[in-house]
């Protein structure tokens, strides 16, 4: 990763990263090498184990990321790139598109059996994206979880960071239902999905194509490009949603 990113990104991370306050015991190790470790691990995609030296004690790295996930310092930074890229963006304020991509997960305890790669467990990452094509939205569900089924958390939390009502939200076909339309339309949100062919046999419904749906691939190819992102080597869901969370802070600070 470039050295002006990382430190962009860490002085969006660093008030976060509150360090410990008390002097008694142990002396707390330098967060900023901790976190550039993080980093490291992100992009690279390595074991711990082969952390090199320079960042530090690999236990205490771990131990410290663990702690910064719990305590939701992660989520925070994340939230934080998201609102600093809102303010300054000039993407289209009324249109979002959301899309999912498979990860293989063979020692993820939330996983599932994937419908598209031979029943190996996996997870689907789901993202929601702008119009410039930058994540504002990241979940994590099993690769067995019907995309559907993610819809309603997806809007709950759209609706909260949208800037304009009736915003369209494009998607695939999977999202073709009048029951998701009807609620995104509770959520002041236009629901644009593509025609689902298989339930719409018998009844003449125009075609509908979404324009734009590529955006949301390309970013997910943005994100693949993190090695921690695109295969998913953590056995629990709160500390892989992390790594996804810290790749979508620094495609958002490349992108502000």
């Amino acid at each position: 990763m470039q050295k002006i990113l990382a430190e962009k990104l860490w002085a969006v991370a660093a008030p976060v990263l509150v360090s410990k306050k008390s002097h008694v015991g142990r002396p707390e190790y330098d967060n900023k090498k901790t976190f550039f470790g993080l980093l490291y691990i992100l992009e690279n995609g390595v074991k711990w184990k082969c952390l090199p030296p320079e960042y530090g004690k690999i236990s205490t790295i771990h131990g410290k990321y663990k702690r910064w996930v719990r305590l939701g310092f992660i989520k925070e930074i994340f939230q934080i790139a998201r609102e600093r890229y809102l303010l300054s963006t000039d993407a289209f304020k009324n249109w979002h598109a959301v899309d999912t991509s498979s990860s293989k997960a063979q020692f993820a305890r939330f996983s599932g059996k994937s419908p598209v790669d031979r029943s190996k467990r996996g997870i689907k990452k789901n993202i929601v994206v702008d119009s410039r094509g930058a994540p504002v939205i990241a979940t994590i569900e099993p690769a067995n979880k019907h995309d559907s089924k993610t819809l309603p958390s997806i809007l709950r939390q759209l609706s909260k960071i949208r800037q304009v009502d009736n915003s369209i939200l494009a998607a695939d076909s999977a999202y073709d239902t009048v029951k998701l339309k009807k609620l995104a339309r509770q959520h002041k949100i236009i629901l644009h999905a593509s025609t689902h062919r298989r339930r719409n046999k018998k009844n003449n419904v125009p075609l509908v194509r979404p324009r734009g749906r590529w955006i949301v691939e390309r970013t997910h190819s943005w994100m693949n490009n993190f090695r921690s992102v695109k295969t998913c080597y953590s056995k629990s869901k709160r500390l892989f949603l992390g790594f996804v969370q810290l790749a979508s802070a620094i495609v958002l600070i490349r992108m502000t």
